[in-house]
């Protein structure tokens, strides 16, 4: 649409006219340039905007899911973002990946074609360390994946996916399966080299690593739902009432995170040379009363306060009393 000028704007302009500031010469060249816009035949654009916008809200409503995801999953802190979404050629998308990374193809049965996700070996290693126990220390060495990691990243893979076809549904019921995982770009040839893809940009970091993951697209395959791209049908599927098996596998993942609980007995103070003359059998007098409730502490803060007693041979202790506020060690 083109641009409606103000009443004042115009009488600027006529003024500007009138006084000999302003060429109507360069006007015109100026508005000729404009009407002519260079197009690259090697690069058709086949998204438009609205198209790429529309794949943007779709992602980062994914990235939301996947950070949640795999925060519950390595109980770490997770933070992943859309940067960009952006068209080019399956071969640009090669050739800007590293010689070694993981490549997660999948196939998109419904649409009869393939996709595939990149993610940063960095970051890999970084959630292979987190789920066999480690503290999520990266490798610093650069190699390919062992048979056995390969087994725990497809695993993580396919929940991935099944979170991707999540993210899809409020656009079009479709599936991704995960096919096989690839460490060389040049082995993962899903479409020709002068296909044009949708590239989706996250960056990613997952506690001290960070790193990029990219989620790739082919334009064929998706043209079946390219009318479907456009905002409107968006905010249509938004609209759709919440699918409750996603509520109950977020439910599921966050029953089973395990957290520390302490109960705080009371306390003492003693002078260094009494600490070392003690001996088996001594006693220490404790600032707190047998029939005083106990704070019981989960995780760093306060949550209940409890009776100590015994259940059978084992020590235990009674919830009394629930503190919905909490305190933090300290206060």
């Amino acid at each position: 649409m083109a641009e409606i000028l103000s009443q004042s704007e115009i009488d600027a302009l006529l003024a500007a006219l009138d006084s000999g500031e302003l060429d109507p010469g360069d006007i015109e060249s100026e508005s000729e340039s404009q009407r002519i816009k260079p197009y690259d035949f090697r690069r058709p654009e086949k998204f438009t905007k609205e198209q790429l916008r529309t794949l943007q809200m779709l992602h980062e409503n994914f990235a939301r899911s996947l950070s949640t995801y795999l925060a519950t999953t390595l109980r770490a802190l997770v933070e992943i973002k859309v940067m960009s979404v952006e068209q080019l050629t399956y071969y640009e998308f090669t050739r800007s990946l590293p010689l070694l990374t993981m490549l997660a193809i999948f196939n998109i049965p419904e649409w009869e074609g393939r996709g595939l996700l990149e993610c940063n070996l960095a970051l890999v290693f970084t959630m292979l360390d987190r789920m066999l126990g480690g503290p999520g220390t990266a490798s610093s060495e650069n190699r390919s994946l062992t048979d056995i990691e390969e087994g725990l990243v497809s695993q993580l893979m396919r929940q991935i996916t099944s979170l991707y076809k999540d993210a899809w549904q409020t656009v079009a019921n479709v599936h991704f399966d995960l096919d096989t995982l690839e460490t060389n770009p040049l082995f993962a040839q899903i479409v020709g080299q002068n296909e044009t893809v949708a590239l989706i940009n996250f960056a990613a970091k997952i506690g001290n690593t960070e790193g990029m993951l990219n989620i790739c697209l082919p334009h064929m395959v998706l043209e079946q739902v390219m009318d479907k791209l456009t905002t409107r049908s968006w905010y249509a599927g938004q609209t759709r009432s919440h699918d409750p098996s996603v509520t109950r596998r977020l439910r599921r993942s966050v029953d089973q995170l395990m957290v520390p609980l302490r109960v705080n007995l009371g306390e003492a103070v003693i002078s260094f040379g009494d600490l070392l003359n003690l001996q088996v059998g001594d006693c220490i007098q404790l600032d707190a009363k047998t029939d005083s409730l106990m704070k019981v502490k989960v995780g760093t803060g306060t949550k209940f306060l409890g009776s100590v007693g015994r259940i059978g041979k084992q020590l235990a202790v009674r919830v009394e009393a629930v503190l919905h506020g909490g305190e933090k060690d300290g206060e």
